[in-house]
């Protein structure tokens, strides 16, 4: 016990330095996010230090290795998921350094740190008892030193094929706490349009704008096509048949009573209809209606439930009292990309905290994206680091699949990231602008584009076969004793 409460101690501080910027946005969310997650990361280190006790230091230290893994593996994909402090995630400003998470991805960095913290910290024990020389180092000092070599090879030898296609960036600038409700929607839209033409042309390819930054108040599936905002961007279009607009929008969708009604949903109060509404991204352009996507990686707090199966027949029991109920959106199983009927090219839809999620990002890749667009609105949490971090992690992502990136952000940073992860023409956060410049493309699969979270997979089955080993081991020797 006096173990895991050291161990908890050191990752609370840990956790409250590093995300101690989300009591800007929901003190609640922060309390849930830095007590929980420093819980999880002292069970891991629970379990190292009682397979340590069983199966002896060295196995003890791979168990430290894959638990934790498997640990960042299994916290990508539950309702508490919160991978913000993955350990690979610490280099995401050092980019020059980890080309080779293209094939790993950011767990192959952790398994990195760890090692090398391992390998050092046991030749500096020996080292101060005399029992290791200074050749002790080699081994742990290359393991640092190569992958930086290789990385640093490939970053300057890395290029681009030339393949650009045209971007234009808009960051209208809006408060996210006046966006939805505190300025009329019509007035944030004509902003939006203003700045994008004000950069635009006929040889402009993508016109992307921030999260639900069109339709704040929300729209209706079924009236989508009759709004003044659609039939607005379909004259652009069809002055300029090149371009393709990507929005961030916040849908509506209209269910009748039967099997196909999302758990989301919710029903109306004096109508036997249910209705779900999702934080979208939509693409217009003069070939087609429009095609859409629906977040799916989702915020736990204002966008999702926890555990809603269990929750939701309580939901209002549980929140009603304290002024409404948490976020519930819907969500969609499939990575959709928007295609481009001009130049016959596919990009991927990202929705803000969707781009922290490496593996999810490879399914948009595995269905034929050819870059990224990424719409966010990260200002809840003021000028902090909370969104430099989400930007920075933003970069990861270019690597691990050698795709160009085109950000638009509320309130900045808006950018373009190169498939090296470097940032380009960034903008200043909190300001008004408009950035137009060039992605090149790519259709090349990179090994961790193909195989995902391999590390992690890994890292989980032989976390199972070791606890069950130290398990029967640790039984085995009570019998005995």
């Amino acid at each position: 016990m006096r173990f895991f409460s050291h161990a908890y101690l050191t990752f609370f501080v840990w956790n409250l330095l590093i995300t101690y910027w989300i009591f800007f946005s929901s003190p609640e969310g922060a309390y849930v996010a830095i007590l929980f997650n420093s819980l999880f990361m002292a069970f891991v280190w629970l379990l190292f230090f009682y397979t340590q006790q069983a199966l002896g230091k060295r196995i003890g230290y791979i168990g430290l290795l894959v638990y934790w893994i498997a640990f960042e593996y299994l916290h990508l994909d539950w309702d508490l998921s919160w991978p913000w402090l993955m350990l690979g995630n610490v280099f995401a400003n050092r980019v020059e350094i980890i080309q080779w998470y293209e094939i790993t991805g950011s767990m192959g960095g952790t398994l990195w740190v760890l090692l090398v913290n391992i390998m050092l910290f046991e030749w500096i024990i020996l080292w101060r008892e005399k029992n290791q020389t200074i050749r002790g180092a080699i081994p742990p000092v290359a393991l640092l030193v190569l992958p930086i070599m290789y990385s640093l090879i490939r970053y300057y030898t890395y290029k681009e094929e030339e393949n650009p296609v045209t971007v234009v960036l808009v960051q209208p600038n809006i408060d996210p706490w006046d966006k939805f409700g505190g300025i009329p929607a019509t007035k944030q839209f004509d902003h939006i349009i203003s700045l994008a033409l004000s950069r635009a042309d006929s040889l402009t390819d993508y016109i992307i704008t921030p999260e639900t930054s069109v339709f704040s108040n929300g729209v209706w599936d079924h009236e989508l096509m009759q709004t003044p905002e659609y039939n607005r961007i379909k004259e652009i279009t069809n002055h300029w048949p090149r371009i393709h607009f990507i929005m961030g929008i916040s849908h509506l969708q209209l269910f009748e009573p039967g099997p196909y009604v999302p758990l989301t949903a919710e029903k109306f109060r004096n109508k036997d209809l249910y209705y779900d509404d999702h934080n979208s991204a939509l693409q217009i352009d003069n070939h087609q209606d429009f095609q859409i996507y629906h977040k799916s990686k989702l915020v736990p707090g204002p966008e999702m439930m926890p555990f809603a199966e269990v929750l939701k027949p309580i939901q209002h029991k549980l929140f009603g009292k304290l002024g409404g109920q948490i976020g519930d959106m819907g969500t969609q199983k499939e990575r959709t990309v928007f295609f481009n009927t001009v130049k016959k090219i596919n990009v991927a839809p990202v929705i803000c905290y969707e781009s922290i999620y490496g593996g999810f990002i490879t399914q948009y890749i595995r269905n034929g994206a050819s870059f990224i667009s990424v719409s966010t609105n990260d200002a809840w949490w003021g000028d902090s680091p909370g969104y430099r971090q989400l930007l920075a992690y933003t970069r990861l992502r270019a690597i691990e699949t050698r795709r160009s990136i085109a950000r638009s952000a509320n309130t900045g940073i808006s950018c373009f990231i190169n498939q090296r992860g470097d940032v380009i023409q960034p903008s200043k956060f909190w300001t008004t602008d408009v950035i137009k410049g060039t992605v090149n493309l790519n259709h090349t699969l990179t090994l961790y584009t193909r195989h995902g979270d391999f590390v992690g997979r890994i890292s989980l089955l032989v976390s199972f076969l070791l606890l069950f080993y130290a398990f029967v081991r640790s039984y085995l020797n009570k019998r005995n004793a």
